[in-house]
């Protein structure tokens, strides 16, 4: 009988310990549902048939323009989207330098390749979307793209580098290229063969949460001191002087989004190409160019310092935020759980790339004082210097042939700006040519009265010609307009403005040129210090005057006055002391040499904190409307597609619905979104500003195996922007919807509106450019073509995401205008004009509010100003990494949903909106609830105008389903209750058997 009781009381032991496990098991799923779910491909709602008759209704409401989802129509996809790709590098590579025509490589066959990153290139950043590495499905590696080309690669060189022990590291350079002593052992490998040509890969590598470094250590045995990530480091350079000393050709190309400071480049080759991350078949277009298959006709959409930690963004921003000087004090009273204590000041105002280095060089040949003073000159520099300070401008590009181009029609409308213009290749190699156009507005006395700041220069439209031959004319037309010539008055008028004075407008191969021809129309030339002298002839500028008006652009849509929002985003609106912004009226004066010093306040901890909201003195009860829900208004997702979303009455219908607790679940976003009661499904998002981040319905065969096709990584943003041409930008929209289309994607976070505010952040692979109006050009034909998919356009990050370093948090300062022209104008496109189906807000904080808590932001802006009409998601917030609501600067649910918040991206489980919930009624606050029922209409409304709902009838229901991995854990719970409990039952009952034998 004792064996049998110590048998029962080890199996008790163990199934308390498998049923033990097994609920921590399904507790942690359930809390990773979403995750699970997106992986297993889990199908978590059904939808049951109506009876009614629907074979006259075609519920197929967005069709693949590749015909019906079939495994050969999927094949014809992926090939589009592969030669998408191509094109993107083929039209975006920008050739940056081209010593006496090195290239192209028309009869040099047998080369040699150097560099760790041509062996180990960056397909793309540490991000979202497909991952893309030499061995992966469809991709082209650089190698198979010159082997292509009939190039001949010398293999033993290869070959090591392959085996080397180089690695690069994202956010620094150090360690990425291998030492002299390693190419000192391969020279033989050149020494008498592939000596055609050498051909040298350099990368740099930000990504998500990781900034490219300001301060990073060199190799060992070069400097001491700290470099800029983007300088050459030490085995770089002594790669470069043996490679230029053995080769008389040498072509470089810069893998990274990045800019590289390029001058310390050009003394060891005879040509430098641009290319960026190249995603899945983009190294084919690289080849193409490298041969003169392609002539090359992309051009940069940022500015090339020499200097890359010289502008006066870097001092307050990235991998050099400061903290606040009482960060201990600070994180004591509110906790360190609320990521507060790193604070960027932006003094530099508006004046972000070009828009500061041209702006600056305009103010000196014009004599302005102190623009030529050495605040912000190179190290070591008495004075400023363009030449010194920039190695190539915005909107650089060569090609393998010249382009003439003259304005040969202008024309002055009430609304826009119309110049034709002519364009001849001059040449004899067949080519494209971009046509871009500059704009300049006065900035006089009554500017610098009212703290009103202008650039020197702005891109104001652009165009790109077809292929043109030799001797061969094309004509475009670019319409500039007005709207994007305005100027915001943050001191007096408060609101846009159009000043008086001239308004000039230039074409030129660059910022840089179209400025020189305005300067040139202005009667300046070298003498004055220009770089060279410009075209001011009526072939190259015209211009108007304009008069001042105030009230052109004072009412945004629906007539709602556009006035100041972000006072309280300004430091001086918190301190005593006068913290200044770069003017070009005190260029000495106000020029930021030093970290911004200041101490949190009492009365931004008031708001750092992240509990602010009260409820309204009007708010209705809890039980008054909670009252209104569950009421069948027989109402489904499907009718509600032609209910437009100003019909609020019918649009509250159909979300009253829903059983209360259900709401919750129209605020959860994740990979995998719920189903939200009966009145939608579950579906998927997709991620990636260069790819969905999904896989393809049929699998194909590999090597004998069944391999999953992963949606395509295209290349990174700076390459498609810098094509300058809208055909690409829309064929990447129509590409990546099809893509969302074919794996259920309801919308993908796929343009990235934040400026590349220095060179080094890490998220430039997926933003556009440095220039706001560039971002909100190129936005617009992406995110039109792609919501005609059925798969929506969610640009992201709204709005200031543009530093990775203490993203999460980091209190951001700056002022209105800037605000309004840089970040803001970036989005504006994609939401305002392009109409995006939804957005992602930014980690950051504007002022002492989160992104996502800015009711000026979300909603006086995004809904009132602009008249957008999306669905609002946060980036990253998972309840469960934060202990509890009210803890966390992520965790303050209802600030969220007060300020215009909607969803809660990766709090696939509703954390965020139970948690609401559940504070509305311990408060009595209805307020709460109609701030959800909003964003349930919101999230709703995006569903029913998506490819969700393809196949679903008018009449037709949604069920949720339990997925079967869930219930699986349940009946192992099950199982394991009734198996601990029935060992506990004999161990009792052997253990009274037990007793009455001993007595």
């Amino acid at each position: 009988m004792f064996r049998l009781t110590k048998l029962w009381a080890g199996l008790v032991a163990v199934f308390a310990v498998l049923l033990t496990i097994v609920i921590i098991a399904t507790t942690i799923g359930l809390d990773y549902a979403d995750v699970i779910n997106d992986a297993l491909d889990v199908q978590l709602t059904e939808v049951v048939k109506s009876d009614e008759p629907t074979e006259d209704i075609d519920t197929e409401y967005y069709k693949s323009s590749f015909g019906a989802i079939t495994a050969e129509n999927q094949e014809k996809l992926v090939a589009a989207t592969l030669e998408q790709t191509v094109n993107e590098m083929r039209e975006g590579a920008a050739l940056l330098y081209n010593k006496e025509s090195a290239l192209p490589l028309k009869t040099e066959t047998r080369i040699s390749v150097f560099g760790h990153a041509a062996v180990d290139p960056a397909y793309q950043s540490s991000s979202a979307g497909t991952k893309v590495n030499n061995d992966s499905l469809n991709v082209v590696t650089l190698r198979e793209a010159l082997e292509a080309e009939d190039f001949e690669l010398n293999e033993t060189l290869w070959t090591a580098l392959e085996n080397g022990t180089a690695k690069r590291t994202v956010g620094s350079a150090k360690g990425s290229e291998e030492n002299k002593a390693f190419y000192e052992g391969q020279r033989s490998s050149w020494a008498s063969d592939y000596k055609d040509a050498a051909i040298v890969v350099f990368s740099r590598q930000g990504g998500e949460g990781t900034d490219l470094a300001m301060r990073d250590d060199d190799d060992e045995g070069g400097s001491t001191e700290k470099i800029s990530s983007l300088a050459l480091h030490k085995n770089e350079r002594d790669m470069l002087e043996l490679v230029r000393e053995d080769f008389d050709k040498v072509i470089v190309l810069l893998n990274t989004p990045n800019q590289m400071e390029v001058h310390e480049i050009l003394p060891y080759c005879d040509a430098v190409l641009f290319m960026g991350f190249p995603g899945h078949q983009g190294f084919t277009g690289v080849a193409e160019i490298l041969r003169g298959k392609v002539n090359p006709s992309g051009h940069l959409v940022d500015t090339y310092a020499v200097n890359s930690v010289g502008a006066p963004a870097c001092v307050n921003s990235g991998t050099e935020t400061p903290l606040f000087t009482n960060a201990d004090a600070l994180n004591e009273k509110i906790g360190e759980a609320e990521n507060a204590e790193n604070v960027s000041f932006q003094a530099e105002g508006i004046y972000i790339g070009y828009r500061y280095y041209e702006t600056r060089y305009a103010d000196c040949v014009m004599g302005v004082k102190g623009a030529d003073g050495s605040q912000g000159a190179k190290p070591g520099a008495t004075s400023w210097e363009y030449a010194d300070e920039v190695s190539y401008p915005f909107g650089y590009g060569l090609s393998y042939t010249t382009f003439s181009q003259k304005i040969t029609g202008f024309e002055n409308g009430a609304d826009e700006v119309t110049l034709t213009v002519e364009v001849e290749n001059t040449g004899d190699v067949a080519g494209k040519s971009v046509v871009q156009v500059y704009a300049q507005t006065p900035y006089g006395d009554y500017e610098k009265e009212r703290g009103i700041e202008k650039s020197a220069i702005q891109l104001a439209g652009f165009a790109k010609t077809k292929e043109l031959k030799g001797g061969d004319k094309d004509t475009v037309t670019v319409t500039v307009d007005k709207y994007l010539l305005a100027s915001y008055d943050r001191n007096d008028t408060k609101g846009y403005v159009l000043t008086a004075g001239d308004y000039y407008f230039a074409i030129g191969d660059d910022s840089h040129d179209a400025l020189n021809n305005i300067l040139a129309a202005q009667g300046y030339d070298t003498s004055d210090g220009m770089t060279e002298n410009g075209d001011g002839s009526e072939n190259k500028v015209r211009s108007y005057g304009q008069s001042l008006d105030t009230n052109k652009y004072r009412n945004g849509e629906g007539n709602t006055i556009v006035t100041n929002q972000f006072d309280d985003c300004d430091l001086n609106y918190w301190t005593d002391t006068e913290y200044k912004y770069l003017s070009r009226s005190d260029w000495s004066g106000t020029y930021p040499t030093e970290q911004v010093e200041v101490a949190a306040t009492d009365a931004m901890m008031e708001y750092l904190d992240g509990n602010f909201y009260v409820k309204p003195e009007d708010a209705p009860t809890y039980d008054e409307v909670a009252a209104r829900f569950g009421k069948d208004a027989d109402l489904t997702i499907a009718m509600m597609r032609d209910v437009p979303i100003t019909d609020r009455a019918t649009w509250r219908k159909f979300i009253y619905q829903l059983d209360i607790e259900d709401l919750a679940n129209a605020t959860a976003e994740s990979f995998t979104c719920p189903a939200v009661g009966e009145l939608s499904p579950a579906f998927g998002v997709g991620d990636g500003c260069d790819s969905i981040m999904g896989n393809l319905p049929f699998k194909v065969t590999v090597d004998g195996e069944e391999v999953t096709v992963q949606s395509t990584r295209y290349c990174s943003k700076p390459i498609l922007t810098g094509t300058f041409n809208t055909s690409l930008y829309s064929e990447r929209g129509r590409l990546m919807g099809e893509e969302g289309l074919w794996c259920k994607k309801m919308e993908n976070y796929n343009v990235g509106g934040n400026l590349h505010r220095t060179p080094f952040g890490g998220r430039s692979f997926e933003y556009m450019s440095e220039c706001p109006t560039m971002s909100y050009l190129a936005a617009i034909p992406e995110v039109i073509a792609m919501e005609k998919t059925g798969s929506h356009s969610a640009p992201k990050h709204f709005t200031g995401n543009d530093q990775e370093t203490h993203r999460e948090g980091v209190v951001t300062f700056f002022n209105e205008q800037a605000f309004r022209e840089g970040n803001l104008r970036a989005f504006e496109g994609a939401l305002r004009v392009a109409g995006a189906g939804g957005l992602m807000q930014s980690f950051s904080r504007l002022g002492v509010k989160w992104a996502s808590h800015s009711y000026a932001l979300n909603t006086v802006v995004l809904r009132n100003e602009w008249g957008w009409t999306g669905n609002i998601v946060t980036d990253a917030a998972p309840m469960r990494d934060i202990s509890s609501e009210g803890t966390g600067y992520k965790n303050h649910s209802p600030e969220g949903f007060a300020a215009g918040t909607e969803q809660w991206c990766l709090d696939g489980n509703g954390g965020h909106g139970k948690a609401t919930l559940e504070i509305a009624k311990e408060t009595n606050d209805g307020y709460l609830v109609e701030r959800m029922v909003d964003a349930a209409i919101s999230w709703e409304y995006a569903i029913s105008r998506s490819c969700i709902i393809n196949g679903m009838a008018p009449g037709d229901k949604v069920v949720p389903v339990t997925p079967w991995w869930q219930v699986a854990l349940y009946w192992a719970i099950a199982v394991c209750a009734v198996l601990t409990a029935a060992a506990a039952a004999m161990l009792v009952v052997s253990e009274i058997k037990g007793e009455r034998k001993e007595a």
